[in-house]
């Protein structure tokens, strides 16, 4: 079958050199003539391994210019990139096959308004301050829950967000201090904190999903004294002293949040809290809160 199918070529080669050029052809034209349409048969393909090479390093250094390419066969038509040929043009995607590149900073978006709730636990110290018995420290602990409020503007993988939270709380302790003097007094200091909150800066980095941040900012609670003092006489006399205020301070910290779907995200997180020197005008003293608290809660992105 080869050689018929040589035999022909020599055949329509010979007669295509005898018509062009008026004469005979002999062999040894033929064969010439052969060769020279097998060299340019084989720049041909040379040419064309070049350009399809060129059109896959374009695909993967310049996308843009792929889906520019990649024309609807009934869209409206596009110009190609000046340096994407007609040929190359054949090679590229069929309608519809567009490529998207990654978006930057990985694929979940962390920007946007979002609330949630909260619940944790926390211990801490108070310092009272007696002008008549002294200062004492009164040890507290105790279970906190609330909820959070906030929202996030996303840089790539950079995350600054702001959040407010308010939270209900069962935080206390007392302590007795036996005080010899004239006479023997035992003063028991009680403290409490029963809510707080805070309004916070929060700066982040965003590994997709994962976003871990540090936050600080104002913070504020509402704080009771209890301080009776029992003096042994004789006579013996009991003073009730109680009294509440607000107390403001600042907080700090850092957490780590994850978004276990599109909209709704779990955290973990730790915070320290310290409120100035308070004065509890009806108990006669003033005292200060430190308090570390860690909380976990889940958020909801609208």
């Amino acid at each position: 079958m080869n050689k018929f199918l040589l035999g022909t070529a020599i055949v329509s080669v010979a007669l295509a050199t005898s018509i062009s050029s008026g004469t005979a052809a002999t062999l040894d034209d033929v064969m010439a003539q052969l060769q020279s349409m097998q060299r340019d048969n084989q720049a041909i393909r040379r040419d064309n391994e070049a350009m399809r090479k060129e059109l896959a390093a374009l695909r993967q250094n310049n996308p843009q210019a792929t889906r520019q390419a990649a024309i609807p066969a009934n869209g409206p038509s596009r110009a190609l990139p000046q340096n994407v040929s007609t040929a190359m043009a054949a090679d590229l995607p069929a309608s519809g096959e567009y490529y998207k590149s990654a978006p930057i900073g990985g694929s979940y978006n962390w920007s946007g308004l979002y609330a949630g709730l909260n619940a944790g636990f926390a211990s801490g110290r108070a310092t009272v301050f007696d002008p008549d018995f002294g200062s004492g420290e009164t040890d507290h602990s105790g279970f906190l829950g609330g909820a959070q409020i906030g929202y996030n503007w996303q840089f790539s993988s950079f995350v600054l967000g702001i959040e407010a939270d308010v939270q209900g709380a069962a935080i206390g302790g007392s302590s007795i201090t036996n005080i010899l003097g004239g006479n023997v007094a035992f003063v028991q200091s009680t403290t409490k904190l029963d809510a707080f909150g805070a309004v916070r800066g929060r700066i982040g980095y965003a590994f997709d999903r994962a976003l871990i941040y540090g936050t600080g900012g104002f913070a504020a609670g509402h704080t009771s004294v209890t301080n009776p003092v029992t003096l042994i006489g004789p006579p013996s006399t009991f003073l009730d002293r109680t009294d509440s205020a607000i107390n403001t301070g600042w907080a700090a910290g850092g957490g780590i949040e994850y978004g276990f779907l599109d909209r709704w995200s779990a955290k973990a997180e730790y915070l320290h809290i310290e409120f100035d020197s308070k004065a509890f005008a009806n108990a006669g003293l003033t005292a200060d809160y430190k308090l570390d608290l860690v909380r976990a809660g889940v958020n909801y992105r609208f």
